[in-house]
């Protein structure tokens, strides 16, 4: 088994793999070109303010539910951040040491009408053995995905349009719920703790 050191070697070289490859592409994030669609420059009113207060912070995963069995870190970890309408998203699923998974995602987020909306314009997929990895640069949707928000006590639950997606955010984490997620649209149920916000 590798140790946490080896782990972290391989992960900062995969990082700085895609680093290069968004640089190759021309897909380096670059504020200029992005069309903002989440409406910069708008105040949000006092209960989207209170919503948006409780999603920021940075929460890392606990535990990931595949529909069959729960794997837990190091077979799977992530960070998920909502900072001042920025939002960001690093998930890795080893479970299958020939077919390790790997998503890093970036773009914006705002709260409009009790509504959450987010999207990742910029996204890089890595899968395959760490030996022979496939990167793929396409987003997982387009435009901006939305979830209607309810409070429940002192957490919120979004549902997507669809139903498929949830997410159950609390002042100590949040569970988001996805009936297809990925290519291959598959269950998947995260548990995050927050770390800090």
């Amino acid at each position: 088994m590798p140790t946490k050191e080896k782990r972290s070697r391989a992960s900062l070289r995969i990082l700085l793999l895609v680093a290069s490859v968004l640089q190759i592409s021309g897909c380096a994030h670059n504020a200029v070109i992005h069309q903002n669609l989440v409406g910069a420059g708008e105040r949000p009113n006092e209960d989207d303010q209170k919503i948006l207060t409780l999603i920021n912070g940075m929460y890392e995963v606990v535990s990931w539910d595949d529909g069959s069995k729960i794997h837990l870190p190091p077979a799977v970890s992530g960070r998920w951040v909502f900072l001042d309408g920025q939002v960001m998203s690093i998930i890795h699923n080893r479970t299958d040491p020939q077919a390790h998974q790997a998503a890093i995602g970036w773009g914006e987020g705002t709260v409009k009408e009790s509504r959450f909306l987010y999207r990742y314009p910029e996204h890089v997929t890595i899968k395959g053995s760490t030996q022979r990895p496939s990167i793929g640069l396409k987003s997982p949707w387009e435009d901006m995905r939305s979830f209607s928000v309810k409070w429940k006590g002192d957490s919120i639950e979004m549902t997507s349009q669809s139903g498929k997606q949830t997410w159950v955010i609390s002042p100590n984490g949040m569970l988001y719920t996805d009936k297809a997620w990925g290519p291959q649209k598959v269950f998947a149920q995260r548990r995050w703790k927050r770390i800090s916000g």
